[in-house]
């Protein structure tokens, strides 16, 4: 009879164990669920911001501030790109001194170069000990001064498009004694696959945006995107002084000629560059067509343009290429006082006072 008690009693115990390890589960799948829950809507909410996102900057701000958010204790993070000289850059930064923008980091100096060269997500348990041995002496130092290095672990991951490796993200944890997990590790590659996609999008959509108002070639403004600021112009001028400038270089087609189209195109990039960095922030730089170009200046009047007009004249028989010097030749509009307030007209206007000039240029050469 007392055996019996004992196996009920030992029966009992092993049950209520059952029951309680069974309870555990249940409390941890749900947990999981709630985890995987709130994973799955702030990636969606991620998501739809990141496809409204007009500026690159943005985008990757939009899926660090997800990252860091979701990644349980993650206190900090950034998003370094790889540039045109070999080197990661810092694109984005949250919780740290905005200073740290100003650093570059070696590609060889990265940890995951060193542990797996890129090719997936890894843990850094001790990231200020690494880069103490791996980064440049000057780097630490600078990195240093600004409280960088204060993080006790990392999860660092290759941010992937198309299978060419872009840039890094970053999230760090400064809480004392904390250690990223697997777990960690494995919610981060969750979300980082998601961000990928949905980065690649808005990138190829922000760069069709960018074909459809900018020259592919100079960089500048095109025909369209020039006309609607000139309409926005015309509607907020308040009677201010506006003025359009036609611009055609002048013998280009013998520059073509007698260098190739390549050259040409390296031209007209020189060029249109030194138009943009001639005119004022407020005005705007066109690309007409071929070797065409407008610039509208706001707020001036025909007198003004004539002046910055000649600067630019100088400034690009100064920038030499090739110890070619660019020459043009350019038409000025006065929107309001010449009374043409529609964009074609001013243009027009504009263009015959330009083929003026080429002319008056084309008899002075010949009779000297």
């Amino acid at each position: 009879m007392q055996i019996n008690k004992s196996i009920y009693k030992i029966l009992l115990i092993l049950t209520t164990a059952v029951s309680i390890g069974e309870f555990i589960l249940i409390r941890k799948h749900k947990k999981l669920l709630n985890i995987q829950e709130k994973i799955r809507k702030r990636l969606h909410e991620t998501i739809e911001k990141i496809s409204k996102a007009d500026l690159e900057d943005e985008i990757y701000s939009i899926a660090l501030e997800a990252i860091v958010d979701l990644i349980p204790d993650a206190t900090k993070g950034s998003v370094l790109l790889l540039e045109e000289d070999g080197n990661f850059h810092y694109r984005v930064i949250k919780g740290f001194s905005s200073e740290l923008m100003n650093f570059i980091i070696k590609k060889e100096e990265a940890y995951l170069y060193k542990i797996n060269e890129f090719r997936e997500t890894a843990i850094i348990n001790n990231p200020k000990e690494f880069d103490t041995i791996n980064a440049d002496k000057k780097t630490i130092e600078g990195l240093k001064k600004i409280n960088a290095l204060d993080i006790n672990c990392s999860v660092s991951a290759p941010i992937y498009i198309d299978n060419e490796l872009i840039g890094l993200i970053n999230v760090d944890s400064d809480k004392m004694n904390h250690m990223f997990s697997e777990n960690d590790l494995e919610i981060m590659d969750q979300i980082k696959c998601e961000l990928e996609l949905a980065i690649k999008n808005a990138l190829a959509q922000n760069k069709l945006k960018y074909l459809a108002d900018f020259d592919e070639l100079t960089g500048v403004m095109n025909r369209r995107t020039l006309r609607k600021e000139f309409d926005k112009e015309i509607a907020k001028s308040n009677n201010k002084k506006l003025c359009l400038v036609m611009i055609d270089m002048d013998n280009f087609k013998m520059l073509n000629d007698c260098y190739g189209h390549y050259f040409g195109d390296i031209a007209l990039k020189h060029f249109s560059d030194i138009l943009n960095k001639s005119v004022g922030g407020f005005d705007s730089v066109a690309r007409f067509a071929g070797d065409e170009f407008v610039i509208m200046f706001k707020d001036c009047d025909a007198t003004k343009a004539e002046g910055r007009m000649k600067a630019i004249t100088q400034m690009v028989s100064l920038e030499k290429l090739d110890e070619i010097i660019l020459k043009f030749s350019y038409g000025i509009c006065e929107v309001f006082s010449d009374g043409y307030v529609d964009f074609d007209k001013a243009l027009a206007s504009a263009d015959t006072k330009m083929y003026d000039h080429k002319r008056r240029k084309a008899l002075l050469h010949d009779l000297c």
